[in-house]
């Protein structure tokens, strides 16, 4: 067995395809396909296609590639039986490494099939009953230094979670209310996608501590307090996190987040 063909295969033997063979199957049904009929179209032996969905075989990734031309089907689907990538935390976690949260290691962290726009995955991350800490308090660093749409992340804030909106509000105000008073680290390249979106999220703010309240409300910060979040962190603590990413990001990396033109702001 050659080098090439045993890393495709270690590859597709990792956790991200490890239900390939169940999704294969449910696919296949859903077309009213046989396992022959499959196999046809995709140049394959029906033996094989019957190897691949009981997992006794694992498919080469040209072969993937074949079957999800036959399904017309994205690549993802192998991987969770989605079209798109999940919300879980794990499966936004390579996402928010490659938007600046560079020590965002997530031992069960899945690779997904492909990027989502920025403001989707913006708008998940900060969705649900407790958000991930290190991600909330990395999130004014991430809307500071992205490009993103102002049109687009009020669409996402307010499909998953209501909350998503006034939450991404005050920790754009946050990075603000720091750029402002000390200059943000590494400058603030959104400023005014900021100020728009903290104009129209505003009006959204209630009470809300993300689930990790502060002790004595006495310590937030202004800017918190105008929002009514009782998140425990002051703006040390944002600045501080935002310090730490920075040196990261300064060092060399395979991976940038491409800029997007100047006229979508």
């Amino acid at each position: 067995m050659s080098s090439t063909h045993e890393a495709m295969t270690d590859a597709f033997s990792r956790a991200e395809f490890s239900e390939l063979g169940r999704w294969l199957m449910v696919a296949r049904r859903r077309r009213g396909l046989t396992q022959r009929q499959l196999a046809d179209r995709c140049g394959l032996d029906q033996t094989a296609v019957s190897r691949m969905e009981s997992g006794v075989k694992q498919p080469s990734l040209a072969q993937v590639a074949k079957l999800a031309r036959a399904l017309e089907l994205p690549l993802q689907w192998f991987m969770n039986g989605q079209e798109a990538p999940g919300a879980r935390f794990p499966e936004l976690a390579v996402e928010l490494r490659h938007l600046g949260i560079a020590d965002l290691f997530v031992p069960d962290a899945v690779v997904p099939g492909a990027f989502r726009p920025v403001e989707q995955v913006l708008a998940l991350a900060v969705s649900g009953d407790s958000p991930e800490p290190r991600v909330v308090e990395a999130m004014p660093a991430v809307l500071a230094w992205n490009s993103w749409r102002v049109p687009l992340l009020r669409a996402y804030s307010t499909v998953h979670d209501s909350r998503a909106a006034p939450r991404l509000g005050w920790l754009a105000d946050v990075a603000l209310t720091i750029h402002r008073s000390q200059v943000f680290p590494g400058g603030c390249h959104a400023q005014r996608r900021l100020e728009q979106f903290v104009k129209w999220s505003m009006p959204r703010a209630g009470e809300d501590s993300l689930g990790h309240p502060a002790e004595d409300g006495r310590t937030l910060p202004p800017v918190s307090k105008r929002w009514k979040v009782t998140y425990a962190a002051d703006l040390a603590t944002f600045r501080r996190r935002a310090e730490q990413l920075w040196a990261l990001r300064e060092q060399p990396s395979p991976v940038r987040t491409p800029p997007r033109p100047s006229g979508h702001e």
